[in-house]
C-alpha cells in the first residue's frame, strides 16, 4: 500500500512539473506589443511603395516575417458577430496591428479607426494592440497628434512609421 501511494505522489508531481515546463514554454514563445514596437524600428517603406494600404500592408507583413517566421497572418478574423478582420496579426491573437496610411485619414476614415480600435482591443488584443500610421514626415501633423492622444488613452499602442 505505501508503495502504491508513493507512486501516486511520484506522479503527481511529474505532472505538475510538466505543467510547469508546459507553462513556461508557451511564455517563452509568447509576443508581446513591446516587442513588436521594437521590431518597427527596423521596418522600412519607401516612397515608391507608399501607394495604398494593401501595399503597404504586404511590404510590412513580409518584414514582420523575418523575426516572427510563420506567425504572420494578413486579414485576421479576430471573431464575433461582426466578422471584422484586422490588418497583421502575430502568433494567432497575441499581437494585432491596425495599419491606416496618413494620407487617407480623413474624418470618416478616423471615426472608423477609433471604432477599430474599441472593438479590436476590447474583443481579442487588450493592450497588444499596436495602431500603425505610415506616412510622410510632412503628414505628421496635428491631427495624427491628436489621434496619437486619443489612442494611447485607451491602453492601445500607437506608431508612426515614416516612409524613406
Amino acid at each position: 500500500m505505501e508503495e502504491k501511494e508513493g507512486l501516486n505522489k511520484l506522479f503527481t508531481k511529474m505532472g505538475s512539473l510538466a505543467k510547469d515546463f508546459t507553462e513556461g514554454f508557451k511564455k517563452l514563445g509568447d509576443i508581446s506589443s513591446d516587442d513588436v514596437l521594437v521590431t518597427l524600428d527596423n521596418i522600412v517603406v519607401k516612397k515608391a511603395q507608399y501607394t495604398s494600404e494593401k501595399n503597404v500592408e504586404s511590404i510590412i507583413a513580409k518584414q514582420l516575417e523575418v523575426p516572427y517566421k510563420d506567425k504572420i497572418h494578413q486579414q485576421y478574423g479576430i471573431g464575433g458577430f461582426l466578422h471584422l478582420k484586422i490588418d497583421i496579426d502575430i502568433n494567432d491573437g497575441q499581437v494585432g496591428i491596425e495599419l491606416k496610411m496618413a494620407k487617407e485619414l480623413n474624418s470618416s476614415n478616423i471615426e472608423r479607426l477609433l471604432g477599430q480600435v474599441l472593438y479590436y482591443s476590447k474583443r481579442k488584443y487588450k493592450e497588444n494592440l499596436i495602431v500603425l500610421i505610415v506616412g510622410t514626415e510632412k503628414e505628421y501633423d496635428q491631427t495624427i497628434r491628436e489621434l496619437k492622444s486619443i489612442i494611447i488613452e485607451q491602453g492601445v499602442k500607437f506608431y508612426y512609421l515614416n516612409v524613406k
